[in-house]
Parts: C-alpha cells; structure tokens; sequence
C-alpha cells in the first residue's frame, strides 16, 4: 500500500502564464514558446493547455513536471 503524500498542483488554462511562472520560478521556466515550457532533469518539457503542474515534492532537482489532466485526476484526490 502507498502512503498518501501531498503536492502542489496547478493547472495551465492557456491565459494563466504568469502564475505559472510565478508557481514553477524563474530558474525552472523558458517562455521562449507561446506556453509554459518547464526545465528539468530530463530536459524542457512543454506545458499544454489543460495539463496540470506539479510541485515534484521528493526530488529538489528535478523540482516540477508536467502531468496531463487525465492521469493527473486517477492518481491524485483535491485536499483542503
């Protein structure tokens, strides 16, 4: 059985650049595209309209990844 962890998520509607920016920091974001691109270990990984971002909550390096909507809501419950 898995133990519940908490993250940060935050989803990318296609007009909410700047509070993606502000949510992933500077030093993880390239905007040099028309939509939030994140910078990871694996790479920049491209932010699509509708997917969620997540505050990587293990792994200080890698720090945030795309997850696109539907995978996003099977694996995750919202929490207050």
């Amino acid at each position: 059985m898995k133990k519940p962890i908490i993250v940060e998520a935050i989803i990318f509607d296609g007009s909410n650049f700047k509070e993606c920016e502000k949510f992933i920091g500077k030093e993880n974001y390239d905007n040099t595209l028309n939509y939030p691109n994140i910078i990871t270990s694996e790479g920049i990984m491209a932010v699509n309209k509708g997917d969620y971002i997540i505050k990587e909550p293990f792994d200080k390096e890698r720090g945030f990844y795309p997850c696109k909507p539907d995978i996003f809501e099977k694996t995750y419950i919202e929490v207050d």
